[in-house]
């Protein structure tokens, strides 16, 4: 099969999957499920089809104008009262992501590029974007990020509760 023709397979799943992880209210749900449909399709199928080039340009596209379109101009008002919050946890996240991408890379366990993507804070479907782009490996920084974003979700009620007493 052509890589266009799959990337039309990948594509129904992909929605199939999403409308169904969104339905069920998972976390990322359409983006989670249209993951895990198309790696149990290729896991049960043992089928698989490569991504035309410019694919990945058309997400990257579509991911900035999803993020510009949320832009509102109250938003600067915002950022003045909360600048200086907002760039020390950036700092210490980023910081933070570079430092385990160090060791992690350092232990042989993930090249650097990989291990940055993966352990960088939000922005999951960004980051898997950019992972496609830049040569590392995609599947692992999803990895990182569901299992992130699954265990702030399990934790966060908890330690809500905890601190609000």
């Amino acid at each position: 099969m052509s890589s266009s023709l799959g990337l039309f397979a990948y594509l129904g799943l992909g929605l199939v999957g999403g409308a169904l992880g969104a339905k069920l209210k998972i976390p990322a749900g359409a983006l989670i499920g249209a993951m895990l449909t198309i790696i149990l399709f290729k896991m049960t199928m043992k089928m698989h089809w490569e991504i035309p080039k410019g694919f990945t340009f058309a997400l990257q596209v579509f991911l900035g104008i999803m993020v510009g379109a949320t832009f509102q101009p109250e938003l600067l008002h915002v950022m003045k009262k909360i600048a200086l919050p907002v760039i020390i946890s950036c700092v210490v996240l980023v910081g933070a992501g570079i430092l385990m991408a160090a060791v992690f890379a350092k232990l042989g366990l993930l090249d650097f590029g990989t291990a940055y993507l993966g352990t960088s804070p939000g922005a999951m479907s960004a980051l898997i974007v950019m992972a496609l782009d830049s040569g590392a490996q995609p599947m692992l920084v999803v990895c990182f990020h569901f299992f992130r974003v699954v265990f702030v979700i399990l934790t966060a009620p908890l330690i809500f509760k905890w601190i609000s007493g």
